[in-house]
């Protein structure tokens, strides 16, 4: 028997208890239920498929292709209707390394985006990689009033006519850019990563950027599938510029990327199943908990950052600012309690702050007394010198993790056994 056995048992068994005892406010997770997991145990995760999904490539391709191939047109049929595209590309291992290959096959060299900054929220892997790629980047100008980026001077720097494209990539954000009021040239490309709010926009909770564009708008909507989504780590790409798609679809496989990991494709697919019939209850109730418990911390005595007065995100977020001398030590008393977050030292947080996001607790079917247990919690974990007295509480409240907005047994039994039971 292997010596590290007993090494990786006691592992686990850490994390787990863990996880048994966590308070889930990180913005950037979720749980995936039995429904989406059923595809992750099957031998599906061993096969290859070569080429894009516009269609099926016939030439050296693997035996198993032509059975692979029609889960592609399924996702496609499933994000037209969630998401209103002509084209839905699930192979990308993950949100940024969908990016990536995009930027590899749309850019080249000595090319010029403007992008997001990460002081406006924009996420911080992104000048990175394209610095890397020979990309040059401008930083978006942002109004940090309005939350919003400054479409006036967005468009004068666009109608001079020398950027290639536009990458806007938001980690943090409450409210959604209105990216109808770009004046996008015909040449330039907009990649938008709604990575965050995907599965808000898939159930109608938000606007869909899509809506606002044509079918001849070079503009890509794309994001990661694990945190709105409850679904598997994949990168979902989508637009309804059929001739754009077609400058990337070939590109990414076999050029950029070679296994898929074809077995989080049909997991996303049951993930989506459960956005189309569920999502707009789990989003609705997700921005609702959101919004309430912005309003119990403000009553409590808790700054949470808002654009309109009693309304404080339309996504799954909460910015609370604090001070800098004073946020690193909440965090760490956060921590020692059991509860996870996210600390922000950014202009959109007022310089310093921590993040907060519903999206996993909504799932377990959370509301409003809980979302008051949570003020509370976070109230004594900032005030109280003595943090003892409040883990046994927020251990009881951790407990409560039965996952909603799922399908019931019967249709888990019965998708199982067309995977396990052949």
């Amino acid at each position: 028997m292997s010596a590290y056995l007993s090494k990786f048992e006691s592992l686990c068994k850490d994390i787990m208890r863990f996880e048994q005892c966590l308070l889930p406010l990180c913005a950037a997770e979720n749980v995936m239920s039995p429904f989406a997991k059923i595809p992750l145990d099957t031998s599906l995760q061993e096969k290859y498929i070569m080429g894009g999904v516009q269609g099926l490539e016939t030439n050296s391709n693997f035996t198993e292709a032509k059975y692979l191939f029609p889960f592609y047109d399924l996702i496609k049929e499933q994000c037209q209707d969630l998401f209103h595209c002509a084209y839905a590309d699930p192979r990308a291992l993950s949100g940024v390394n969908a990016v990536m290959l995009l930027l590899m096959s749309l850019f080249d060299e000595g090319d010029t985006l403007l992008i997001s900054s990460e002081d406006s929220g924009g996420h911080s892997s992104m000048p990175l990689i394209c610095k890397r790629l020979g990309i040059s980047t401008i930083e978006m100008p942002y109004n940090y009033d309005k939350m919003d980026f400054d479409y006036d001077v967005l468009n004068q720097i666009l109608a001079k006519g020398n950027i290639n494209g536009i990458l806007i990539c938001p980690s943090d954000l409450l409210w959604q850019p209105h990216l109808e009021n770009v004046c996008l040239p015909q040449s330039c490309i907009l990649i938008y990563d709604a990575t965050q709010t995907l599965g808000l926009i898939g159930g109608r909770a938000n606007r869909n950027p899509l809506d606002y564009f044509t079918d001849t708008d070079n503009v890509i909507l794309m994001g990661a599938t694990h945190k709105t989504i409850p679904g598997p780590t994949c990168g979902l790409i989508m637009t309804k510029n059929l001739e754009l798609a077609c400058q990337f679809d070939s590109t990414i496989n076999p050029d950029y990327l070679r296994n898929v990991q074809f077995h989080h494709i049909l997991s996303l697919s049951l993930a989506l199943m459960e956005i189309e019939t569920f999502g707009e209850s789990y989003g609705r109730n997700i921005i609702n908990n959101a919004n309430y418990l912005g309003c119990c911390l403000e009553d409590i005595g808790i700054e949470v950052i808002q654009k309109e007065n009693g309304v404080y995100t339309e996504t799954h977020q909460l910015f609370l600012p604090i001070p800098p001398d004073e946020v690193n030590n909440f965090a760490n008393r956060c921590d020692s309690c059991g509860l996870s977050l996210n600390v922000r030292n950014k202009r959109l947080y007022r310089g310093s702050g921590v993040r907060l996001g519903l999206q996993e607790v909504t799932r377990y079917g959370w509301q409003e007394t809980e979302m008051k247990q949570i003020a509370d919690i976070l109230f004594k974990i900032k005030n109280a010198k003595d943090l003892t007295c409040l883990l046994k509480s927020i251990q009881l409240l951790a407990k409560n993790k039965s996952i909603q907005y799922s399908f019931d047994k019967k249709t888990i039994d019965r998708i199982y056994a067309s995977l396990h039971n052949c």
